[in-house]
């Protein structure tokens, strides 16, 4: 569950709790919701091998997108914002 959050949400996640000992994430709704859910899956994999920061890895998805030729839902600007209450702690 939860909402589907900004792409930075979704890679900060993974990251954190990488970081706490993580072994295994779901992010079903943030994947589904995604413009490009391949090029998502992609990332976050890149993400949790630790070969992206979350900040670069939102970078790498618009610029996915706009290779494609595929509008993000957001503006870079906004998308590059925490806004799950839960990564502000």
């Amino acid at each position: 569950g939860g909402a589907s959050g900004t792409t930075l949400d979704a890679f900060t996640l993974l990251a954190k709790a990488k970081q706490h000992g993580a072994r295994a994430a779901l992010f079903g709704r943030k994947i589904n919701n995604a413009e490009d859910q391949l090029l998502m899956i992609q990332l976050l994999r890149r993400v949790a091998d630790g070969e992206l920061t979350p900040i670069d890895a939102v970078h790498a998805y618009h610029d996915g997108l706009n290779k494609r030729g595929i509008p993000p839902l957001r503006p870079l600007n906004d998308d590059t914002r925490i806004t799950a209450p839960e990564l502000l702690l």
